[in-house]
């Protein structure tokens, strides 16, 4: 899997339609699910990144393309975005 890090995943989000919620006085950014994203019931409708990462360990990688696979996006459009 491609190591990538906060910089990285933030313009993926941007690019996939998610929508940043100005945050202040936090290491972390809310991403609003795009319009029109199914949402399971109990489901987060929301990403939250931890910034200033140059790179994420494995473990948090997996599952940020987890969180984001729930909201219809497959592995390989996910990637795509992540150049």
């Amino acid at each position: 899997m491609k190591n990538y890090g906060s910089r990285e995943l933030i313009k993926c989000l941007e690019k996939l339609g998610f929508k940043s919620n100005s945050q202040n006085g936090t290491s972390h950014l809310k991403f609003s699910a795009p319009n029109g994203c199914k949402i399971e019931l109990g489901s987060r409708d929301f990403v939250m990144v931890q910034t200033n990462r140059k790179e994420f360990d494995p473990h948090a990688r997996t599952r940020y393309i987890s969180q984001i696979k729930k909201f219809g996006f497959t592995e390989k459009e996910i990637l795509k975005h992540l150049k």
